[in-house]
């Protein structure tokens, strides 16, 4: 393992830095935390921080990664720095200890704070920090990644009550339809089909069992157990949350395909009336109206899906996504995009228009 001995002082050969570790904090099936002082070269403590340590430099890899693809993102614990050091056992770890500066958790994570606290969030609360988690996990989800391992363990508190996700040793990305194997996992926060390797690849529903998963401990109060739909039934929330935790926790194929959807039900938007679009390839795509994806994101899709962009509606275009929910539909509200879009179809152009969520499901990678 990836031992230090407490009262050691780990110079970062990366930016110089140096860390006194104080304390272990945890540890794991990749390595292990301590609390660390930052100090300078008179000793004087500047700053104090999480440092982890492991001897798998692939998991550090990764970690250092999505650490600089999500830094400043406030759902998200900060790597502040990132160095390999040498061991003092050689033979145990192969002559290297790979280290992370990262933001500590005041509180810990969120397995440690219910079992200090021991009762339910209110359901206002709990909802709050799942829907800012998901919006993190959106970001993921549309960039081809997957977490893997949304846990309790993996979930933090910090100041304020706000929860954070950190541990990106075993995310993943993929290449647009070729999904990713599964390598790794918590078997006691998956499903029974991932552990008899009946799924053969980990996808975004898979991380939103998770999701499922922490939302119903979060309202329960306690994460000692998985959530069943026995336990759904007991939850201290309402009918419409009981629905959505059943959902994300229920079959694979029936659960929410991604982040965005677990959102946009827990945000209560119905959306709009889907067409028959089956695909984007060959289609001309207009967008109007804002998304919750940047537009130069959205337009990448639709090329990776094999269609083309269009900055204004014209006789070449097949398809507007619309963003926004069901209201900007109605009349008074149409901006000129859309008013152009119902000039050309009352002329007889075959042009459809779709909202975000089936544009999502249209550009999803399976």
């Amino acid at each position: 393992m990836a031992t230090l001995r407490i009262g050691r002082v780990v110079v970062s050969p990366a930016t110089g830095n140096r860390y006194q570790i104080a304390e272990l904090l945890g540890e794991g099936g990749y390595g292990k935390a301590y609390r660390a002082q930052q100090i300078n070269r008179r000793g004087k403590v500047v700053d104090e921080l999480c440092l982890k340590t492991t001897i798998d430099q692939t998991s550090w890899h990764r970690e250092s990664y999505f650490g600089e693809l999500f830094a400043r993102n406030r759902r998200v614990l900060q790597v502040y720095d990132s160095f390999p050091i040498a061991s003092y056992s050689r033979a145990a770890t192969g002559g290297m200890i790979y280290c992370l500066g990262m933001e500590l958790a005041e509180h810990g994570t969120i397995a440690d704070y219910l079992k200090k606290h021991g009762e339910p969030w209110p359901e206002a609360r709990a909802l709050r920090e799942i829907k800012a988690l998901l919006r993190l996990l959106d970001q993921l989800h549309g960039g081809n990644a997957t977490h893997r391992d949304i846990t309790p363990m993996n979930i933090f508190v910090c100041s304020r009550g706000v929860l954070k996700l950190g541990d990106f040793g075993i995310a993943r990305h993929q290449i647009p339809g070729k999904p990713a194997n599964i390598e790794a996992f918590n078997p006691a926060f998956v499903t029974q089909g991932i552990i008899d390797k009946k799924h053969r690849y980990w996808l975004a529903v898979d991380d939103v069992f998770q999701m499922g998963q922490l939302l119903g401990m979060l309202l329960r109060g306690e994460c000692d157990e998985p959530i069943t739909p026995a336990i759904v039934d007991e939850l201290p929330c309402s009918v419409a949350t009981k629905r959505i935790v059943r959902c994300a926790i229920g079959p694979r194929t029936r659960r929410f395909p991604d982040a965005y959807e677990m959102l946009r039900a827990l945000d209560g938007d119905e959306g709009v009336t889907e067409s028959n679009v089956k695909t984007l390839a060959g289609k001309t795509v207009v967008f109007a109206g804002a998304l919750s994806l940047s537009r130069f994101d959205a337009e990448v899709l639709v090329i990776q899906a094999g269609g083309h962009v269009a900055k204004r509606v014209n006789r070449h275009v097949d398809l507007i996504v619309h963003g926004g929910s069901a209201s900007r539909f109605a009349p008074g509200r149409r901006n000129a995009q859309m008013h152009t879009a119902e000039r050309l179809i009352k002329q007889g152009q075959p042009i459809s228009v779709i909202g975000e969520s089936q544009f999502r499901r249209l550009v999803r990678v399976n």
